[in-house]
């Protein structure tokens, strides 16, 4: 007869010991993000502004979530949220791994030397850059400047002043400051690639393409999932960038679910919806790059 083991709480033992020094996170966890989200979401199904209080005549139900569905400035904000974030993350991927290859394939001086200078433009605040870039899409700038130097114009390529490419405008801002970390995350999972698999794809008489897809492309998976899922949250929730360099604008050609968020809170005074636009990009996020990252990992464990 096997004898069952009994728990006995007790301080002395040192049983809550663990439990007592999660104590003061777990509380921050709770007053910071728990109570928040909770209250937040409370919010959402009442019709306040800013300095209102809740009563039973502004309960307003889903009505909140339902006017998002039937806002066309929203839905225009969601696209342009989707799009914004996949380009971003296409561009970063491709620019990131080819700069990443590049970099690698230098004599150790130079790549020691240019290294820094390539990551230089992810220590720039958001907000610079975009004050950054709109100097650089002015027509005056020095981007025009060159353009005209092989005779391309503002016609061509009007930049944040013309609803047709406002939206990529802000991509490529975001390409010239976010590209850097992935280089970095990327070089470190290039560097972590045992030289023997590239020894033996050279006695197979692998060339570089077939290298790279069958070899390198594979050990860095886990690498890129990683990067997705960070600069897809990152994206989805872009405020900072797109505020400072467009706007929103032109004709909400360029706003995001964030901005709109804002605008609704801030300056139209309606609270109540713009936590219901918040709660929903929330979904979109965990939808879009949740669900995702934790099929990943589910079936990296059953492997």
């Amino acid at each position: 007869m096997v004898k069952q083991k009994t728990f006995e709480w007790s301080l002395e033992r040192g049983d809550l010991l663990p439990l007592l020094m999660m104590l003061p996170t777990l509380l921050v966890i709770l007053f910071v993000m728990v109570f928040p989200l909770v209250y937040g979401l409370l919010l959402s199904f009442f019709t306040i502004g800013f300095g209102g209080s809740l009563s039973p005549d502004s309960f307003v139900g889903l009505d909140n979530y339902l006017q998002f569905f039937t806002d066309p400035v929203a839905m225009k904000a969601t696209l342009n949220t989707v799009l914004f974030s996949f380009g971003a993350i296409a561009g970063d991927f491709v620019l990131g791994t080819l700069v990443s290859l590049g970099l690698l394939k230098l004599r150790r001086s130079a790549s020691v030397l240019i290294r820094p200078i390539v990551t230089m433009p992810l220590l720039v605040s958001p907000v610079v850059v975009g004050l950054i870039w709109r100097y650089i899409y002015d027509p005056k700038g020095i981007l025009y400047y060159f353009l005209g130097k092989i005779g391309l114009g503002i016609s061509n390529f009007p930049g944040v002043t013309a609803a047709s490419t406002s939206l990529l405008s802000t991509i490529i801002a975001h390409w010239w400051q976010v590209t850097p970390f992935v280089i970095i995350v990327l070089t470190a999972g290039l560097l972590s690639i045992p030289e023997e698999y590239y020894e033996a794809s050279k006695i197979d008489g692998a060339g570089p393409f077939r290298t790279f897809f069958q070899i390198t492309l594979p050990q860095l998976l886990n690498v890129y999932v990683v990067i997705m899922l960070v600069s897809g949250v990152d994206t989805i929730k872009i405020f900072d960038l797109i505020f400072a360099l467009t706007g929103g604008g032109p004709n909400n050609s360029s706003i995001s679910l964030s901005i709109y968020a804002y605008s609704q809170a801030f300056e139209q005074s309606n609270l109540s919806y713009s936590i219901a636009i918040s709660i929903l990009t929330m979904l979109l996020t965990f939808c879009i790059f949740g669900i995702p990252f934790i099929k990943h990992n589910l079936s990296k464990g059953n492997r």
